[in-house]
């Protein structure tokens, strides 16, 4: 019988690694960010900003060992600036960095600069490849 193939939770496991990657970081961009899985609306109060989410458009197996997953980084914050330096800043950190689920990442589209279509909050937001790591059953 063949080895039954798993591959991670890609979301969180992208959330994860950006908040590892951020943790440590001391531009003003990003002091007090939240990273979540969970849209800032998805909370009862006006979340704090820098306020980021992780989310997954789609996952795809093309093989038994070969996993990926399309992740879209959103990034509220105060103004159009600092939210466009910090959706650059974790592209950059993103596509430097690997876990124990991801191996990697490749660049897609953006950060593009926008607005918030529900609350016309600044808004930035950009997608990145995840080639995930297997896992044997």
């Amino acid at each position: 019988m063949d080895t039954a193939i798993l591959f991670p939770d890609a979301q969180l496991a992208g959330r994860d690694l950006l908040r590892r990657l951020l943790a440590g970081r001391t531009e003003p961009v990003v002091r007090n960010v939240t990273v979540s899985t969970r849209g800032p609306d998805d909370n009862d109060d006006k979340p704090a900003l820098p306020y980021i989410q992780v989310v997954v458009d789609g996952t795809y197996r093309d093989s038994r060992l070969n996993g990926r997953a399309t992740l879209r980084v959103i990034v509220w914050h105060t103004d159009e600036g600092l939210g466009q330096r910090l959706a650059l800043l974790c592209e950059a950190l993103l596509l430097a960095s690997s876990s124990d689920d991801i191996r990697g990442f490749s660049p897609l589209v953006g950060p593009i600069p926008t607005g918030d279509p529900d609350t016309q909050e600044p808004m930035s937001y950009f997608t990145l490849t995840a080639r995930l790591r297997p896992k044997n059953l």
